[in-house]
């Protein structure tokens, strides 16, 4: 899982590699180049909104260009977004990782043990269950590297694992500065791993990842959330428990519109930042496609607005990754301007 960069030769005659900051061109987005799809497609992270999207090469503008590899082969460093960690942190982090970020509460959980220091690491993980302590994995983390410990869905966590104790002693052979050994114990909960605003990107994995570090003073908990969260929480289950906004039998031949603008599918954003408000229109957007994915001849436009353009590339990628069986295409010019699109079931 270590996003170590091999890919650094421009692609499709394009001078775009892992690390430029770009631009698009028909949307107000800039990102980082995350990933290589194939030769003329690149993953973007655009940190407004914590989401990597799919995007071609000739949609994109260099707007600054990572520097050549190191003699090292390191991963190349190119200038940061803010949400992307790049800088040491100089301590140990427990990462959780999702296979499928689009679907948190289908995902399983890939948790590492991170090593953000220029020692090597001795780690120890233990779950508790109740009282009692079950040993989980040990070894040795090089620098500025990951380890797995294991991958879970969040009925095995809600199950089975209560909190998570992790000891460290760090090691440098030479001349070196003694770390503080770390002995930590997290308690984990499915609440805080369904938020898709506690994920962002950082170096050491190509997808989005959830850190928390250890060995500070703070107490770490993944299972604790303020009144915000909490609320978010109970509103998203609500919003889990509501059919789509698809009628039970739409007659075949005519249109349904969906509008997804947040004031049409929330009676309040209050609390939420711009990621919670996109994962809610894309979560309607799944639910509508789900409800009619069946009848073969519905028509269904999906009003999402010229915006800066984020939830239109969103629902473009999963039409053509999740559902492209189905027909899809720009809704009527006239009616809706470039802000809809029209998908037709297959």
């Amino acid at each position: 899982m270590r996003n170590v960069i091999s890919e650094n030769s421009p692609i499709d005659n394009v001078n775009i590699r892992i690390g430029d900051i770009v631009r698009f061109l028909t949307d107000k987005l800039e990102g980082k180049v995350t990933g290589i799809l194939d030769h003329s497609t690149v993953n973007v992270y655009v940190e407004e909104y914590g989401f990597e999207i799919p995007a071609s090469v000739h949609d994109l503008v260099v707007i600054h260009t990572v520097a050549a590899p190191s003699a090292e082969g390191g991963a190349v460093a190119g200038q940061p977004l803010k949400q992307v960690d790049m800088l040491s942190a100089d301590t140990l982090f427990l990462a959780v990782v999702p296979d499928n970020f689009n679907q948190l509460t289908a995902s399983r959980f890939e948790l590492f043990v991170v090593n953000d220091t220029a020692q090597t690491c001795l780690y120890t993980v233990a779950f508790r269950r109740g009282e009692r302590y079950t040993g989980v994995v040990a070894g040795n983390c090089p620098p500025d590297a990951a380890a797995s410990v294991g991958s879970y869905s969040l009925k095995d966590i809600d199950a089975d694992i209560k909190a998570i104790r992790i000891q460290a002693l760090f090691f440098q052979k030479g001349t070196t500065q003694p770390k503080p050994p770390v002995d930590e114990e997290v308690r984990i909960g499915a609440a805080t791993l369904c938020k898709a605003g506690a994920y962002k990107h950082a170096r050491w994995f190509n997808g989005i990842s959830l850190l928390r570090p250890l060995g500070k003073e703070q107490t770490v908990d993944l299972e604790e959330m303020d009144v915000k969260q909490l609320a978010e929480a109970i509103r998203e289950k609500k919003a889990a428990d509501v059919p789509a906004n698809c009628p039970a039998k739409a007659p075949v031949g005519n249109v349904l519109e969906i509008d997804l603008h947040s004031h049409e599918i929330l009676e309040t954003t209050a609390g939420m930042d711009n990621r919670d408000i996109l994962e809610y229109q894309l979560e309607v957007f799944r639910r509508t496609m789900e409800e009619c994915k069946l009848r073969r001849g519905q028509r269904i436009v999906f009003i999402h607005g010229k915006g800066d353009g984020v939830l239109r590339q969103r629902i473009l990628w999963e039409l053509q990754s999740k559902y492209k069986r189905h027909h899809h295409q720009d809704a009527s010019f006239k009616q809706y301007g470039y802000g809809a699109t029209l998908v037709t079931i297959k």
